[in-house]
C-alpha cells in the first residue's frame, strides 16, 4: 500500500515538473526574446521584458525554455495555464487504446462489423485492443477463440500491424493493434 502510494506521488511530482512554466521574477536569464500578440520585440533585457509586461497588466511568460535566448511572451499566466491543460487533457483522451470485444462464436458478418469498427478507430490513429471473451466452461474451445481473433486481424492487414500478438489471459484472448507505418 506505501509503495503504491510512493509511485503514486512520483508519478504527480514528474507530472507538475513538466507542466511547469517561468513567469515573472522566476526567469533569472539576463535577455530575452520578447514577443507580444505575436510580434517579435527582439532581444531585450528581462527587467524591462518584465517592465513592459507589468505596463500592460500581465505576465512575462516563458513560452520556449530551450531557445537562446529563450522566448518571453507577453500574456495572462492563467489564461496560458489553463489552455495548456486543456491541450494536454484532449491529447490523452485521443491517444486512448479502444476496446472491441466478441465471443468466439460469433458469426462473419457480425466479426466483419467489428472489423469495420476497429478500421474506424484505426484511421484516427488510436490503437485498438482485441478482445474474445469466454464464459464459463468455454474456455476449453481456446482453439475456436484464436482462429477468430486471426480472422479479425486478417481483415485488418491492409490498415493495421499486430502490436501484441494474441495471448490467454484469464477469460479472454488479447491483441493489440496499432496503424500501419506505412499508412501513418
Amino acid at each position: 500500500m506505501e509503495e503504491e502510494c510512493e509511485v503514486m506521488a512520483k508519478k504527480k511530482a514528474k507530472q507538475q515538473k513538466q507542466d511547469f512554466v517561468r513567469s515573472n521574477e522566476q526567469i533569472r536569464i539576463p535577455r530575452v526574446l520578447l514577443v507580444q500578440d505575436g510580434v517579435n520585440l527582439g532581444e531585450i533585457p528581462t527587467r524591462e521584458a518584465l517592465a513592459k509586461a507589468r505596463a500592460a497588466g500581465l505576465d512575462l511568460v516563458e513560452v520556449a525554455p530551450k531557445a537562446r535566448p529563450p522566448v518571453c511572451q507577453i500574456m495572462d499566466y492563467g489564461k496560458y495555464m489553463f489552455d495548456k491543460q486543456k491541450r494536454n487533457k484532449t491529447k490523452s483522451a485521443n491517444q486512448k487504446e479502444k476496446e472491441i470485444s466478441f465471443r468466439y462464436v460469433i458469426d462473419i458478418h457480425d466479426l466483419e462489423t467489428k472489423a469495420n469498427q476497429a478500421r474506424k478507430f484505426l484511421s484516427k490513429g488510436q490503437k485498438v485492443k482485441v478482445v474474445v471473451k469466454f464464459k464459463a466452461r468455454e474456455k476449453a474451445h481456446k482453439d475456436k477463440g484464436f482462429v477468430a481473433i486471426r480472422k479479425l486481424i486478417e481483415m485488418l492487414e491492409d490498415v493495421a500491424s499486430v502490436e501484441k500478438e494474441p495471448s490467454f489471459e484469464g477469460h479472454n484472448i488479447t491483441a493489440r493493434l496499432d496503424v500501419k507505418k506505412a499508412s501513418k
